[in-house]
């Protein structure tokens, strides 16, 4: 096996490989403290011949031996690189994986290979992304153990086992601070492809109005689909949001999920 494929293989988790050539290619970018194989149950809802991948980053998981990335292009970039050779390639990213996904989307399309689609979720629109304050502490670890709950989205048998909380709340600490350094920056960068977007209606880390803004961020198509539910909506609409990017990827459908379309 050449070290490139190696390397991709690293980046890019195929929970069920597809035989022969793939139609279209779907890759999957976890939340803060995520991972990949947090996606696996999505490659049943897809046609055999749709390639599903999911990210996996540095510093959890099966890479956990390795220092996790702590700024956006520690991540997209070597990310962009895996994803490159695809052909026909849609990206859906929840919450840090939606801001992820905006800055792959970008280099791809900088190195001629534009994605088909981008599905941003969870997240505000890159450019309307806040700056901390100049005041703003490190949470404690009880302190980010209840946003966990807050929000959502980590296994309640993490809090149960220390050593399993203590490399979740490392995670979290490197996607933080990927997060709060995060700058859209002084360019207006605007995709080419289709954004097709999906949020809770009661986010409390998300306002809708901010979500609301991603259309401003492509030349083409755009959609917003505000579901009901918190920034984990989607453990609830899962369906319907596969539903809708699978119409995406195989079919002329333009039906929008259950929830509110705008665009």
């Amino acid at each position: 096996m050449g070290k490139d494929v190696r390397e991709r293989q690293k980046w890019l988790w195929e929970p069920r490989p597809v035989i022969g050539r793939a139609r279209a290619t779907l890759v999957l970018l976890p939340h803060a403290g995520g991972l990949g194989q947090g996606y696996a149950k999505w490659a049943r809802s897809f046609p055999d011949d749709v390639r599903v991948l999911a990210a996996q980053y540095p510093g959890r998981g099966p890479r956990c031996g390795e220092p996790p990335a702590r700024s956006m292009r520690a991540l997209a970039e070597p990310l962009a690189e895996a994803m490159a050779e695809e052909d026909e390639l849609h990206v859906f990213g929840h919450s840090l994986g939606a801001m992820l996904g905006f800055e792959v989307c970008w280099l791809l399309a900088r190195m001629g290979r534009p994605v088909r689609a981008f599905y941003p979720s969870a997240a505000p629109a890159s450019h309307t992304h806040p700056e901390p304050g100049p005041d703003l502490a490190e949470p404690t670890d009880a302190e980010l153990v209840e946003a966990l709950i807050e929000r959502g989205g980590v296994a309640r048998s993490a809090f149960d086992h220390p050593e399993l909380l203590e490399l979740v709340l490392e995670s979290c600490r490197a996607d933080r601070e990927i997060t709060l350094s995060y700058r859209y920056g002084s360019e207006r960068r605007v995709l080419d492809s289709p954004v097709i977007a999906f949020g809770g209606t009661t986010d409390v880390a998300v306002a809708p109005v901010d979500m609301a803004r991603w259309p401003e961020l492509t030349s083409g198509r755009a959609e917003v689909h505000l579901l009901h539910g918190g920034h984990f909506y989607i453990n609830d609409h899962m369906d319907a949001v596969i539903t809708r990017i699978r119409e995406e990827m195989t079919g002329p459908s333009r039906r929008p999920a259950d929830g509110t379309e705008r665009g």
